[in-house]
């Protein structure tokens, strides 16, 4: 899969924590809450798409469908279903996403469902718009996973910064800064 969300994934990675540096517990946050806007970044894209093609599949069970312009004018309101407002109950994290992450996730969902086949969705046939659908279902499905082992993760990190700010340990004041330089950048990401 990818190298540093394997890492950040894998059983041992919060392994000792709780006798590391401060320092090191803030750069491993930083390093999964990077990754995690990456990948939520890609999810949203892919739930676009799999939003525009659902519409289609239904408009073509109700017996209309193929009217592209139709679709692409009933676009705002569609993508709009469903969002929640501003306070989701975690930190903001960064606006911009990572190119280092938002990338190569956008290269496996292109390569799953591309921008070729959600600009001529009223050319495809059946078959064809439900195995997209399907491919987009399968691969936001696996981005949520991915989300959700990240934010144990933070959540794990943020927890264990917090009780020793609890237990007075200096080091791990929140109004303290991260040293310059130690935000680590995750290379590359690859779903395949």
């Amino acid at each position: 899969m990818i190298p540093d969300l394997d890492r950040i994934l894998d059983p041992t990675y919060l392994a000792g924590v709780t006798e590391a540096p401060a320092e090191h517990v803030r750069t491993m946050r930083l390093e999964c809450a990077d990754l995690e806007n990456g990948v939520s970044y890609v999810r949203r894209l892919a739930q676009g798409r799999l939003d525009l093609l659902a519409e289609e599949s239904r408009r073509r069970a109700e017996g209309g469908g193929g009217d592209l312009s139709g679709l692409v004018a009933g676009l705002a309101e569609m993508l709009s279903d469903g969002v929640r407002g501003p306070a989701s109950g975690r930190v903001d994290q960064q606006l911009d996403p990572p190119d280092h992450v938002v990338g190569p996730l956008s290269e496996v969902l292109d390569t799953a469902v591309g921008p070729s086949v959600v600009s001529r969705v009223d050319e495809i046939d059946d078959a064809a718009l439900s195995e997209a659908i399907t491919a987009l279902r399968d691969f936001e499905d696996r981005l949520s996973r991915v989300r959700q082992a990240l934010h144990s993760a933070i959540d794990s990190l943020n927890n264990e910064l917090a009780a020793r700010i609890v237990g007075g340990d200096a080091a791990t004041d929140p109004a303290r800064p991260v040293a310059a330089g130690m935000r680590p950048v995750a290379p590359w990401l690859d779903l395949s």
